[in-house]
């Protein structure tokens, strides 16, 4: 590398590009047939690479998830209104993860199986974090009662999951009730 920071070969930029072909195509996989199908050469196959170029960028499967996860979560927070979008306001907010959830629904299914994962991969449990500490700050928004807020974040997190494993589409509107009422807020 040069004094300026310039890659003058571009080795670290095509290898920070394979490396996020892999992590999306990790993705693509848990969408399609879950987490436990994600293997060096079922993600190769969904990148259109050979086996090795998961083991050359990933130490292990587990290293594969965790920046899948990581992945989806910024994803997922990048597409969450902020308050300077217009985020503060419920109807809104509710709408805007109605859409994301629409949108793609299996990739939705992807970040929670990989969510749950947490449970028995400790690893995983930052990227979590980032996802109920951004959706905690929005909560504070709208309740100044730390137990709303989180009764908010169960709330968005709950009821996405009943929505997959029942095979129904949500409705903003249901959402914003919901958050409403986790927040504390009776109906007028």
């Amino acid at each position: 590398m040069d004094p300026d920071g310039a890659e003058p070969d571009g080795r670290r930029r095509r290898g920070r590009r394979r490396r996020a072909t892999l992590v999306e195509a990790a993705l693509q996989v848990v969408a399609r047939d879950g987490a436990a199908a994600v293997t060096h050469a079922s993600v190769a196959a969904a990148a259109g690479l050979g086996r090795s170029a998961v083991s050359h960028h990933f130490a292990s499967i587990d290293d594969l998830l965790a920046a899948a996860l990581r992945s989806g979560t910024e994803q997922l927070a990048a597409a969450v209104p902020r308050p300077e979008d217009g985020g503060g306001d419920l109807a809104w907010f509710a709408a805007a993860l109605v859409d994301y959830f629409e949108a793609d629904p299996g990739r939705v299914a992807a970040g929670y199986e990989l969510y749950l994962l947490a449970a028995r991969q400790p690893g995983l449990r930052p990227a979590i974090a980032r996802w109920t500490d951004l959706l905690a700050e929005l909560a504070s928004r709208h309740t100044t009662d730390p137990d709303a807020a989180r009764a908010w974040v169960t709330a968005v997190d709950g009821y996405f999951l009943q929505h997959l494993a029942h095979g129904t589409r949500p409705a903003a509107a249901e959402l914003e009730r919901l958050l409403r009422a986790a927040s504390g807020e009776r109906p007028g």
